[in-house]
């Protein structure tokens, strides 16, 4: 049985998790959730833009989500790293998980630039739309289909790029990056 545990908030008791028999248990106060490892279908590892020893660490079970955090909230600006027993943690998640849900995806939480460029695709198509029809409603419809087709070519533009943009790093989980987990 391997755990960790992490304060996540000031006024919330100290939450721990637990692996029992390819079980994820999580316990914060009286709350006890638990969750099989065979029905993890996403573990997403993110760090700090700086470096540094932060780590978080979120699992998906279909709709319910589980962050686990590498530091301990003590009081205000101040932490307590406990990198190590996350990374011993996380590690095992992982290589156990990567053998009862071969369905899942193991990544790194990194900007994504797949899901902002399809929102500024929708808002561009809304834009478009929007100008086309109170030009026409003004009555001055050369104008309008002129901005629209101007519009329409940038989202032609957009809408080709998406397929070169990345859908996010993702890694081998029996071998997590020793950067991040050391």
């Amino acid at each position: 049985m391997l755990s960790h545990a992490a304060r996540l908030a000031p006024f919330q008791p100290e939450t721990v998790w637990m692996l029992r028999d390819g079980t994820l248990v999580e316990t914060c106060g009286l709350k006890v959730r638990g969750f099989a490892l065979s029905d993890l279908t996403r573990f997403r590892l993110a760090t700090a833009r700086n470096g540094g020893r932060r780590r978080v660490l979120q699992l998906s079970f279909g709709r319910d989500k589980i962050i686990v955090t590498a530091q301990s909230y003590l009081r205000p600006g101040r932490f307590e790293d406990r990198l190590d027993s996350f990374s011993a943690f996380a590690r095992t998640i992982a290589r156990q998980a990567a053998d009862t849900a071969p369905a899942a995806r193991f990544s790194l939480a990194r900007i994504e630039a797949r899901p902002a460029l399809t929102g500024a695709i929708g808002l561009l198509s809304v834009g478009t739309l929007a100008v086309l029809a109170s030009s026409l409603s003004a009555g001055m419809a050369g104008v309008g289909i002129d901005l629209a087709a101007r519009m329409g070519f940038v989202l032609i533009l957009l809408t080709g790029a998406l397929p070169w943009l990345t859908k996010g790093d993702a890694f081998d989980p029996r071998d997590p990056p020793r950067d991040l987990l050391p």
